[in-house]
């Protein structure tokens, strides 16, 4: 009598564990996912910096005045450009790794370096530079796009870490190695 409910606890036991297992698989898997539709949003900005440039360098009327060079906006505009590569690399990484600490720590000084560069490069006193307002229009309205898939990957991280964390749970996590992730 005592084998047979060794035996059924035993039983309980494996399937618990493997449903709590198979738990944290999935929602380690959902914010991989969660990733995706930002990705898709955060790509935009990759295309309107392509455009700033493009419009920069086809306004030949503000370079017309002796005083005003292509040199003088070379900065922004280049400072721009290096913030959307480093932001795809940064992409690329979070692709594979987005649960990894660095990933999301370059996604985020990527992310802020490229919206510094934008400030810089829209800012008053750089009148020597020619940004549509429609490009201006269109980086705010992107700002308001990226808020809720933000959003939606910090919630599926926080569902995540919130269940390695669970007793008993926790001992499942820590045995296979899976480790809480910072929001975005």
């Amino acid at each position: 009598m005592l084998s047979g409910w060794l035996w059924l606890l035993s039983a309980i036991l494996v399937f618990w564990a493997l449903g709590a297992y198979n738990r944290l698989v999935r929602l380690r898997a959902q914010v991989v996912q969660q990733f995706a539709p930002l990705e898709a949003v955060l790509m935009n900005y990759q295309e309107l910096v392509h455009q700033a440039v493009t419009a920069a360098a086809s306004a030949p009327q503000l370079w017309a005045a002796a005083s005003i060079t292509p040199d003088l906006g070379s900065d922004h505009l280049t400072r721009l450009q290096v913030a959307a590569s480093l932001s795809t690399v940064a992409m690329a990484r979070m692709q594979t790794h987005a649960l990894e600490e660095d990933s999301i720590k370059a996604m985020q000084d990527a992310a802020s370096e490229l919206q510094d560069a934008w400030a810089a490069l829209i800012h008053p006193d750089v009148y020597y530079i020619s940004v549509p307002e429609a490009l201006k229009q269109r980086w705010l309205e992107l700002d308001l796009l990226v808020t809720p898939e933000l959003q939606r990957f910090n919630n599926a991280i926080t569902d995540y870490n919130q269940a390695i964390a669970q007793y008993p749970a926790a001992l499942l996590a820590k045995l296979f190695q899976f480790h809480p992730a910072s929001i975005l």
